[in-house]
C-alpha cells in the first residue's frame, strides 16, 4: 500500500519571521484591533479555526494573532501558481477542489488532527460578495462532529470594504477580529449535525453593510468603484445585464447613461440624486431576483439568457498548470453553455446539467468542470462578471433542473 503523503510542517524560524512582518503590515494596512478571550489565547492544539471570509488576507489575518500555527484548507486553484504552490506548501496548506467532494483533502485533515495541528476552514467555501456571510457548507458541521475537536470562530468586522472582491487596491479603515470558543470538543460527538450547523451559522453570521452604517468607518484610498461590474451586473434604471462600466470612484450604465459613485464611507449615490440603492447588499439582492425572473421567463425556450465576449478560456485539472484553450465568447441558455471562438463559431456545447463544480476563484476567474476537464474563464480587462454566470448556472441546476448538488 502506498504511503500517504503528509502535509509539511511549518518551519518555526520562518513562522516567527513571517508573524513579525505580517503583524506590522496589518497594523499599517488595516489598523487591526482584537477581541481575543483568554480561553482562546491559551487554547492548546489541535483545534479547528472557523473564520468568516471577506478578503484575500483572511487566512493570515485570523491566524497570525494565535499562539500556534494554523493549517488551512485552501482551494487547489491557488496552487496553479508556481510561486504560491511553493509558498502554500511551505505553510502547510491543504489543497481542496471547490464545490466537489475531495477524499484526499479529508485524509489530510485527519492527518493534521493526528499530528496535533490546528486546522483552518472557511465554512462559506469562498469569499462573500457583499459583506454578508454566505450560507455555510453543511459538510463542515459533519466534519466537526467527526473530528471532535475544540472549535474557535473568528469574525472579521470592517474587512470587506478594506478589500472587496472587485477591489484593485487596499483601503485603510479599521478592522476588528472577534475570536470565540464555540465548542470545547467532546460535546459535538453527541450533537446532531443540524444543531452544530445552526450554532455555527449563528456564530459566523455578520452583515458588513449594517456594521458600517453603525460604525461609519471612513476608508482612505481611491478607485472605490473600479471593476465593480464584476459584481453588480444589472442596471436598476433600464434592467440591462451587460452595460455597467466603472472607472475610479464611479460607474455607469452604457445602455441608459445612468451614473453612480461610491464615497469614502462606501455609500452609493447617483449623479442625478435619484438612486434605488445606497449599498451593494441591497443592490445584489434585487439583481438576483431579476436574474431569476429572467431565467424563469426564458427557461425551456432555447433563447440566450446572456452572453459575454473578450474572454480567455484555459483548460486544466485541479491544481495542474492551465493550458490555453481558446479566446472568444460564451453564451448561456437554459439548457446549454456554449464556448465560441472570436468569430462566434461554437467550439464546445456543455449541457447545463452536466456542469460540475462551478465556482469563482481569485481574480474573478470562473471555474467549471465538464467531462473531468476544468475550464477556467477570465477577462483580461476585468469586466467579466463571473459572479453573474455562477449565480445563473447554480439557479438553473438547483431550482429549474432539480439537481442534487454538493453543498
Amino acid at each position: 500500500m502506498a504511503k500517504k503523503k503528509r502535509i509539511g510542517k511549518i518551519n518555526p524560524i520562518f513562522e516567527a519571521i513571517l508573524r513579525k512582518i505580517l503583524k506590522q503590515l496589518f497594523k499599517n494596512l488595516f489598523r487591526v484591533r482584537l477581541d481575543l478571550p483568554n480561553e482562546v489565547n491559551t487554547l492548546k492544539p489541535p483545534f479547528i479555526l472557523l473564520p468568516n471570509h471577506q478578503g484575500f488576507w483572511d487566512p493570515f489575518l485570523v491566524g497570525v494573532y494565535l499562539r500556534d500555527p494554523v493549517y488551512y484548507i485552501t482551494s487547489d486553484a491557488v496552487f496553479r501558481s508556481r510561486f504560491l504552490d511553493f509558498l502554500l506548501k511551505f505553510l502547510g496548506a491543504i489543497p481542496k477542489t471547490k464545490s466537489q467532494s475531495d477524499l484526499d483533502a479529508l485524509k489530510h485533515i485527519f492527518d493534521m488532527k493526528d499530528q496535533g495541528r490546528n486546522i483552518g476552514i472557511f465554512a462559506e467555501g469562498q469569499r462573500n460578495w457583499s459583506g454578508s456571510t454566505l450560507p455555510l457548507i453543511k459538510s463542515t458541521s459533519k466534519l466537526i462532529r467527526m473530528l471532535r475537536l475544540p472549535v474557535v470562530t473568528a469574525v472579521i468586522k470592517g474587512g470587506f470594504f478594506s478589500h472587496p472582491r472587485w477591489g484593485t487596491s487596499i483601503r485603510t479603515g479599521g478592522l476588528l477580529i472577534e475570536y470565540r470558543l464555540l465548542f470545547g470538543g467532546h460535546e459535538v460527538g453527541s450533537m446532531k449535525v443540524s444543531e452544530i450547523h445552526d450554532k455555527l451559522t449563528g456564530a459566523l453570521s455578520f452583515d458588513e453593510v449594517e456594521y458600517q452604517k453603525k460604525q461609519k468607518i471612513e476608508y482612505k484610498g481611491n478607485r472605490f468603484a473600479e471593476n465593480i461590474e464584476q459584481f453588480l451586473f444589472t442596471c436598476p434604471e433600464c434592467g440591462s445585464m451587460d452595460g455597467l462600466y466603472s472607472h475610479s470612484n464611479s460607474f455607469k450604465c452604457l445602455n441608459c447613461g445612468k451614473e453612480w459613485k461610491i464615497d469614502s464611507y462606501q455609500t452609493i449615490s447617483a449623479s442625478d440624486g435619484n438612486t434605488m440603492f445606497d449599498n451593494i447588499r441591497d443592490w445584489d439582492e434585487w439583481q438576483r431576483k431579476k436574474l431569476h425572473e429572467r431565467i424563469d421567463h426564458l427557461f425551456g425556450t432555447g433563447e440566450v439568457i446572456f452572453d459575454d465576449g473578450g474572454l480567455r478560456i484555459n483548460t486544466g485539472y485541479k491544481s495542474r498548470r492551465l493550458k490555453r484553450f481558446i479566446s472568444g465568447s460564451m453564451k448561456l441558455t437554459s439548457l446549454d453553455l456554449s464556448i465560441c471562438d472570436k468569430h462566434g463559431k461554437e467550439v464546445l456545447k456543455i449541457p447545463v446539467r452536466e456542469i460540475n463544480g462551478i465556482n469563482v476563484q481569485n481574480r474573478e476567474i470562473l471555474d467549471l468542470y465538464y467531462n473531468s476537464v476544468l475550464y477556467a474563464v477570465r477577462d483580461p480587462r476585468r469586466r467579466f462578471s463571473s459572479y453573474k454566470w455562477w449565480r445563473a448556472v447554480d439557479y438553473l441546476q438547483r431550482e429549474k433542473l432539480g439537481l442534487n448538488l454538493p453543498d
